[in-house]
């Protein structure tokens, strides 16, 4: 029989520091009320001065090698999906690796597809477990600090953006119809300057005129090409079409859809283009705001603590990216 990966345990963490709209607004120096009940936010929670990156992916770490039974040893492989890492090199998941305390000569590396990247981090643990013997447990963390890249002083927009982290053990399994069970992804590389954090790299090194502000791109997360184009709404109901189709499923075969967390209304208009109950769908961003590559995951770990999905549930995980990236991944619980 061939080997397949399931998710074994899941964890979620935000950091402590809470932050309302009321106090967004205040910070922003504007009214957001209109603005965010479009988009369903009501709290985002954000790391204090020493936190990073790795702080959160640690924790959410943690919580889903114990909600999978399991130790830090049993990890055969940790994968860190993030787009706001702690540093350029070397990757995140060596700090967090050694945070979690992984034994001696597990491997670990990075994964950047925005804010699809874990979706595209499943597609990757998925298949390593398929086709190598080594790997019988691999931890997948998508972590999010955006907050170091969006301080909300420079206006409503980036109110948006919250910190946090979401973990999955996926495992080697023989069961039939148990796990992962398909995917479609995408890409269009010709909206990779739209979103972004430019400064930092090497096509814009962090030289002190980009960092005072004065180059032709600004530091932090910044507009860098006109502004983004939503079309969530009619491709999500596509690719997730093109995910059920390769394996003769149904849309009505779906126990819970979980979406990119940024936009409520987005996410209903969906619903009904894809001929869904909104109530199939589970949220989260009125409790912690947008947290981008990090908001699937930890979706889905707070639909399982609270009995949203179960044992046995058909779930559709959907995402979307600047970059431009989209994925969607069928799981059976």
């Amino acid at each position: 029989m061939a080997k397949n990966a399931r998710i074994a345990g899941t964890g979620l963490y935000a950091p402590k520091r809470i932050i309302d709209n009321e106090e967004a607004a205040r910070i922003a120096g504007e009214d957001i009320s209109e603005f965010m009940e479009a988009l369903g936010i009501e709290k985002r929670r954000r790391v204090t001065e020493n936190e990073s990156t790795t702080n959160l992916a640690t924790e959410a770490g943690r919580k889903a090698i114990a909600d999978a039974g399991m130790e830090a040893d049993d990890i055969d492989l940790l994968i860190v999906s993030t787009d706001t890492p702690d540093i350029i090199s070397p990757q995140t998941a060596a700090s967090t690796a050694g945070e979690l305390g992984l034994r001696k000569w597990v491997p670990f590396f990075d994964i950047n597809s925005s804010c699809t990247g874990f979706v595209f981090a499943t597609e990757v643990a998925v298949n390593m477990i398929r086709g190598n013997p080594d790997f019988k447990n691999i931890l997948v963390i998508s972590a999010y600090c955006m907050s170091k890249f969006a301080p909300m002083e420079k206006g409503k927009f980036y109110t948006v953006f919250a910190d946090g982290a979401g973990a999955a053990v996926f495992s080697a399994t023989e069961k039939e119809n148990t796990g992962y069970l398909i995917s479609h992804l995408m890409g269009d590389g010709t909206e990779w300057d739209r979103l972004g954090v430019y400064v930092g790299g090497t096509r814009f090194p962090a030289t002190v005129e980009r960092l005072e502000g004065k180059g032709e791109v600004a530091p932090g997360l910044t507009f860098f090409r006109g502004e983004l184009l939503n079309r969530n709404p009619d491709l999500w109901p596509e690719i997730i079409q093109a995910a059920l189709q390769k394996i003769g499923l149904k849309k009505e075969d779906v126990d819970r859809y979980i979406f990119t967390q940024i936009n409520l209304s987005s996410i209903k208009l969906t619903c009904e283009n894809l001929g869904i109950p909104f109530e199939k769908t589970h949220n989260i961003m009125s409790e912690y705001g947008y947290t981008g590559n990090a908001c699937i995951i930890m979706a889905l770990d707070d639909a399982r603590r609270n009995g949203q999905v179960k044992e046995g549930d058909l779930v559709c995980l959907t995402a979307a990216g600047v970059g431009y990236t989209m994925g969607t991944v069928l799981l059976k619980m």
